[in-house]
């Protein structure tokens, strides 16, 4: 068995804006070899490195000179190369360059062409029954191939015998019961020669998301959530069946759960041994119809809708607008450390009481349902508020490639009940689709607050009477922030600009210390924070780093105060 090293996060040089640069590119090159030996080279060209940081950060920016310096200032753990003019730089997952992490372990191992290699031509597999799946496929018994349809329980005995007759190309597990540190993993890559790697450091997680991105290559294979069947075993419907669907969707206020359309549609009973089969098949197939059908459920509750209907939520801006806004949540994915399993507590900014929105951060990923296919677009949620007695129905957009996540519906309720700065809890139920929203009644306040008058196209301080308890800091009345009053709302060409919304936060809230004629505004990064979130979404994480990265000039840290900035228009 291949011992097991504590990793240490390796140290890294230069200025705070690279090492913090470099950090996570480290973090981006071991997702690229999570699957490779301690001591196995990990490399990367600069254009590759661009490329992921233009796609994930604003284009705006030196990305070739930004992070050339930062992996160039640490030599200890990335080594630069040059070959036909293409830069490329390495490192391994000790932090160390292959060269010094030679010395180290065992010699380094070849999983990784498993994984990003073309796999070789293959014979499509012969017809099987299904079976469920959290991380393997089970092979068919001996039952004949039109005996009722039944799920089975993975076992670990089943897990060895099962890959080679299902899967012929992918990987195969000498695993013990207990599934042990130590994994032989047989790989396909000609027809006639197999190349045996140890992969003891990777773990029972790393292990099944490797399996289901290779049953996921597989067109012979059917997937919803985490559930799998043989592809030609998954039971068919006509254009009348759909129609029927169609109907009762109709009938149902255009929304219905899978075991309502098995049960009426297809009259099974959840007790009769087909059902299960049924049910995966009513969302396996009804998601190939996109012109007719849209997918709204969970990974683990299917529920249905026609497709083209309108979105929920704010009609202020549009959804794909609010996406690009929390586009920088998919940078920002670690949640806060001893947060309560099942529940998380939020403070409302004014831009989220403004659009009726929630944040899919790291914070409420945790409690949200994952989608039922790769590319679903949202989910129906309920929320269920105890001081109201009212349920809210909304809307959680998954985020995509270039967009962030959110949740949308909650305008209404956030108006009657609520003001920014709020402080609200979100609990988990045992409906993955349905969640407690709560809020501390408090006697009534009277301040006056924030507001945007859409009929004028400015910003204004109104009296306000609530009832909801608020975080102080988070609260923006007339004494705090007088020069918002009349303020007219960014244009969306400047909106869509961290730094330039942060620059004119810092003329709306900051204390000018210089001269008018050449101002320096000083602000806190606590000020900065809830005035920018007035215009758009941004946290206190890509609020400091743009404060402290060094990309923008303008900016600089008042070295006399802690968390106190200037801005040098």
């Amino acid at each position: 068995m291949q011992a097991q090293d504590t990793k240490v996060e390796p140290t890294f040089g230069g200025t705070k804006a690279q090492k913090s640069l470099a950090k996570s590119l480290f973090a981006v090159f071991n997702t690229r070899g999570r699957f490779y030996g301690d001591t196995s080279p990990i490399s990367l060209s600069l254009n590759q490195i661009v490329e992921y940081k233009n796609a994930t950060e604003p284009r705006d920016k030196d990305w070739t000179k930004q992070v050339s310096d930062a992996l160039n200032a640490s030599p200890e753990v990335f080594v630069r190369s040059e070959v036909d003019g293409v830069v490329e730089f390495t490192t391994t997952r000790r932090g160390v360059p292959p060269g010094v992490a030679a010395g180290y372990g065992p010699p380094p191992q070849m999983l990784e062409r498993r994984f990003e290699t073309p796999e070789p031509k293959r014979a499509i597999p012969p017809t099987r029954r299904g079976t469920r799946l959290t991380s393997f496929i089970l092979p068919p018994d001996d039952r004949e191939d039109d005996a009722p349809f039944e799920w089975q329980d993975v076992t670990p005995q089943e897990v060895r015998d099962a890959q080679s007759a299902v899967l012929p190309s992918t990987p195969t597990f000498d695993v013990d019961d207990d599934f042990g540190d130590e994994i032989d993993v047989a790989i396909d890559e000609t027809p006639s020669s197999v190349v045996a790697a140890d992969v003891g450091s990777a773990t029972n997680d790393e292990l099944s998301q490797a399996i289901r991105l290779s049953l996921s290559r597989e067109i012979s294979i059917a997937q919803w959530g985490d559930l799998w069947m043989n592809e030609d075993k998954v039971q068919r419907f006509s254009r009348g069946d759909l129609r029927r669907i169609e109907d009762l969707l109709r009938d149902q206020n255009l929304f219905a759960v899978d075991e309502e359309i098995v049960t009426d549609i297809l009259g099974l009973r959840p007790q009769t041994p087909e059902f299960d089969a049924a049910r995966f098949a009513i969302n396996y197939r009804l998601s190939r119809e996109t012109r007719e059908f849209e997918y709204v459920g969970t990974d683990a509750l299917g529920v249905w809708t026609l497709a083209n209907q309108p979105a929920i939520g704010t009609t202020k801006r549009k959804s794909s607008e609010i996406g690009q806004d929390y586009r920088f949540l998919l940078d920002y994915r670690t949640p806060e450390e001893g947060i309560e399993e099942g529940l998380i507590e939020h403070v409302l900014s004014f831009y989220e009481y403004n659009h009726g929105v929630l944040p899919l951060d790291a914070n409420l990923a945790t409690i949200m349902p994952a989608p039922g296919f790769a590319d679903q677009r949202a989910a129906r949620l309920t929320f269920e508020s105890p001081q109201t007695t009212e349920t809210v129905t909304a809307e959680l957009r998954f985020p995509t490639s270039n967009r962030g996540g959110f949740i949308a519906g909650l305008e209404d309720f956030f108006s009657e009940n609520l003001v920014p700065g709020a402080v609200v809890t979100i609990e988990r139920t045992d409906n993955p689709t349905h969640f407690l929203l709560e809020y501390f009644r408090v006697s009534g306040e009277d301040r006056k607050l924030l507001h945007l008058d859409d009929r004028k196209g400015k910003y204004t301080f109104r009296s306000t009477t609530y009832y909801c308890a608020t975080q102080d800091d988070f609260v923006i009345h007339e004494g705090r922030f007088p020069k918002l009053a009349d303020a007219k709302p960014m244009d969306d060409r400047m909106r869509r600009r961290p730094e330039q919304v942060l620059a004119i936060t810092f003329e709306r809230v900051g204390e000018n210390i210089s001269s008018k004629d050449a101002p320096r505004y000083s602000a806190s990064i606590g000020d900065l924070l809830v005035a920018a979130n007035v215009e758009r979404p941004l946290s206190i994480e890509l609020l400091r780093d743009i404060l402290t990265s060094g990309t923008y000039q303008e900016f600089s840290a008042d070295d006399g105060n802690e968390d106190v900035f200037v801005y040098t228009p």
